[in-house]
């Protein structure tokens, strides 16, 4: 789950407080389809409660990950242009912040600094995915960091719920 976070901590006060003006608050009901494996995408979405079912079909359809609250979901087609290579599907009530792929383009040709922070941390974010992909050893990390380094995500998390003024909907987080 820290590597779920870690996008937000690498972002600063002033980059979160963006995303949030310039985003729109979106609810997901349970089963709805975010993202369709091949159809072009125009926003990004940070997942503010509940979790989402990733799903690939080769050749038959099989989940291959499950996001939640903290992640990103859409940026792999944000980085590398392409179409989205799985279906992204809420597997519970859920809510979002949608941003324009378009905007954030913007923002990030206007302001190195955030595009910097904000390419780290889908690297970041990425990498985590991977590596939880293959099983590497999460024990690699000591204990008291990722407990020092989950707090600080944690209250970042619960600034943006309270900024956004979200109840949560899923238990368990």
């Amino acid at each position: 789950m820290l590597e779920a976070r870690v996008f937000l901590g690498v972002l600063d006060e002033p980059d979160i407080e963006w995303l949030v003006a310039n985003s729109r608050r979106h609810e997901v009901s349970a089963e709805s389809v975010l993202i369709r494996h091949g159809a072009p995408v125009e926003h990004m979405y940070l997942i503010v409660d509940g979790a989402f079912d990733v799903t690939i079909f080769t050749p038959a359809a099989r989940r291959i990950a499950t996001l939640y609250a903290g992640e990103l979901v859409g940026e792999m087609s944000f980085v590398d242009l392409h179409p989205p290579s799985a279906t992204v599907s809420a597997a519970m009530n859920s809510i979002v912040l949608e941003i324009s792929k378009a905007l954030l383009l913007e923002k990030i040709q206007r302001d190195s600094g955030f595009g910097t922070r904000f390419y780290k941390g889908i690297s970041v974010l990425l990498a985590g995915r991977l590596r939880a992909a293959y099983t590497i050893d999460p024990g690699a990390r000591s204990a008291a960091d990722s407990e020092k380094e989950m707090g600080i995500l944690e209250q970042r998390y619960k600034e943006i719920h309270a900024r956004l003024g979200v109840r949560r909907l899923a238990s368990g987080m």
